[in-house]
């Protein structure tokens, strides 16, 4: 089978900051069906191949500007891109056409079977369109709140949706949420609640004992945005450096906010160690003691489910969690709930100040005993063992429609 991604965002170079799921999850399809061909188109930027191979993948990013210094629309996100500077909506039309126009040049050069669009909005109005080109099937990945963007289009907007939607070979998404969404669009959808998978190699991660045994008492790691709501934890950490606790903290990451949540500690010992990825990440993760996760809706932007709360967890971790990460929204929630530490609302300081003392005093005996449960149920979702989820229902769905090829 040969496949197309269509996506919005792309590590540009070794050791770029772009969250780099989309190629995680095609390195692991590879890996596991060698004969298939996996092809993925990207949005190009300044300094980035035009065109490469990663992990036996064939990366194509088109130019959507006639200038390579005006494709300002797509890194690092396209929502907090607009938001800086509005006028940067009159890219979008570029944008969309130029995705069109490279992926049905990449369909009728390769003959490709299948096109998976990560994001509804744009990659699912290109995949719609291209399919009703090409006839080439498409499957849609929802990862955040791209398909509640409709909404802001009124009747028109549900209208368009429910094509895409309709349109769809199968539907995944990230939690039950944004199922139960599409669904109540489109009640027939063929959908799965299935999350973006774990690079990190867990089977050797093992749990901190004491908090004497790590650089940081707590950790984070993420795009530096609103919606990761790290504000409030500096705002914890602050409370209780006030009342005679520091603890060290180290907020792992790049984005918008990177230069704004650095101004913010005046008392707390935090720690900004930048983007990480590949064994620094590993590393990271090693000398951590506790993560914690507080993320809330920023006008309308909000999380799927974190990839790195999976992966903090799958590492043994204890760790803090809001509502807003979707983590109970997980099927396994009702078996780890326990183990995990919950925050209802991060903006909550004094709330949010007792769970980081809640954590920090975690006996040995508990942190063993929390990790062991989480790691043999989270497990699931390393790549090499989530894949196979994927491929079991995007194979039922399209080989059939290309007579077993």
């Amino acid at each position: 089978m040969k496949v197309l991604f269509l996506t919005s965002t792309l590590p540009r170079f070794e050791g770029d900051q772009q969250a780099p799921f989309v190629l995680e999850q095609a390195s692991a399809w590879k890996m596991a069906r060698p004969s298939d061909d996996i092809f993925i188109l990207a949005p190009h930027d300044v300094g980035a191949a035009r065109e490469e191979t990663i992990n036996d993948i064939h990366v194509v990013r088109y130019k959507y500007m006639w200038a390579e210094h005006y494709q300002t629309l797509a890194y690092p996100a396209i929502l907090p891109n607009l938001r800086k500077k509005p006028s940067r909506a009159l890219q979008i039309p570029f944008f969309v056409s130029a995705q069109y126009r490279a992926a049905k040049r990449l369909i009728k050069a390769h003959d490709i079977d299948l096109i998976y669009a990560h994001w509804i909005m744009p990659q699912g109005l290109v995949a719609q369109q291209l399919h009703r080109a090409t006839r080439v099937p498409y499957i849609l990945q929802n990862h955040s709140s791209d398909l509640a963007v409709f909404e802001k289009l009124g009747r028109i907007g549900h209208r368009m949706a429910r094509a895409v939607l309709r349109k769809a070979t199968a539907f995944f998404c990230v939690n039950s949420k944004q199922q139960a969404y599409a669904q109540s669009l489109l009640p027939d959808l063929d959908s799965h609640v299935l999350p973006m998978g774990l690079a990190l190699d867990t089977d050797q991660a093992t749990a901190p004992e004491t908090l004497e045994d790590c650089t940081y008492a707590i950790g984070t790691i993420s795009r530096l945005s609103r919606k990761k709501g790290l504000h409030h934890l500096i705002s914890a950490a602050e409370k209780l450096a006030v009342e005679g606790q520091i603890l060290p903290i180290a907020i792992a990451g790049d984005g918008e906010e990177a230069e704004t949540l650095a101004q913010m500690p005046e008392r707390a010992d935090i720690v900004f160690p930048g983007f990480l990825t590949g064994p620094q990440k590993e590393d990271f993760f090693t000398k951590c003691f506790a993560m914690a996760f507080p993320s809330v809706s920023d006008e309308g932007d909000s999380e799927g489910l974190p990839v790195a709360l999976l992966e903090a967890l799958a590492s043994g971790k204890p760790v803090i969690a809001s509502e807003d990460t979707n983590i109970a929204l997980l099927p396994e929630w009702p078996a780890i709930q326990d183990s995990v530490i919950w925050l209802d609302d991060p903006a909550d300081t004094d709330a949010f100040a007792a769970a980081l003392r809640m954590i920090v005093s975690l006996s040995p005996d508990d942190v063993k005993a929390r990790a062991r449960l989480i790691q043999d149920t989270i497990g699931r979702y390393r790549w090499d063992r989530l894949i196979e989820e994927y491929l079991e229902i995007i194979e039922t769905c399209v080989i059939p429609q290309h007579g077993g090829k």
